[in-house]
């Protein structure tokens, strides 16, 4: 009575474990042919895009290889190495994808990075004028305080008519400005 309990578990196991082994199979196979499927489909799209070419060349080319391989192998009805190559192949290809968008980001980088070297270069000479219009400012308003506290030189009107000398700028000592105010007279 025990042996046909214990052996009749024993044929359940072997049974589940040759459907089990079955799906698995059958699992891979649907499997190998997504990733075959999935990398050709990423290679044909890669090479619709020409401004890339050079930059996934060797990936692209190992992916192609791949596929090769795995339909080399599956004619030789290897169905297990048949599908890790496709596996390969669609891991390739990804990659290859993602250099395409490494490349794409490092560019947009590249120009965002330009921009703002340009526009600090502008800062900085924004910063200069500004600066320079301070000092300039502070220059005119030291002049001006020096005037109004130190009563400053008397202002002449002077009229220069054509063909005529322009007066020096102005007397050069004080009783020289005292004489030029007294109308001349000493």
């Amino acid at each position: 009575m025990k042996w046909t309990t214990i052996r009749a578990r024993g044929g359940a196991w072997g049974a589940g474990a040759v459907l089990t082994f079955l799906l698995t199979v059958a699992a891979a196979s649907l499997g190998a042919q997504g990733d075959r499927a999935a990398a050709q489909a990423i290679l044909g799209e890669l090479a619709r895009d020409p401004s890339h070419r050079a930059t996934v060349a060797d990936a692209v080319a190992r992916a192609e290889d791949a596929l090769e391989r795995g339909t080399r192998m599956r004619v030789a009805r290897d169905e297990l190495h048949a599908t890790e190559a496709e596996s390969v192949a669609r891991q390739w290809a990804e990659t290859a994808r993602e250099l395409v968008r490494a490349a794409d980001s490092e560019a947009r980088a590249n120009e965002i990075r330009k921009k703002a070297l340009d526009t600090e270069a502008q800062v900085a000479k924004t910063r200069e004028l500004v600066e320079e219009v301070i000092a300039r400012t502070g220059r005119l308003r030291a002049q001006i305080e020096a005037a109004t506290r130190d009563g400053g030189p008397p202002r002449m009107a002077v009229e220069v008519h054509d063909g005529e000398r322009a007066p020096a700028k102005g007397p050069a000592s004080p009783a020289a400005r005292a004489a030029m105010s007294d109308g001349g007279a000493p």
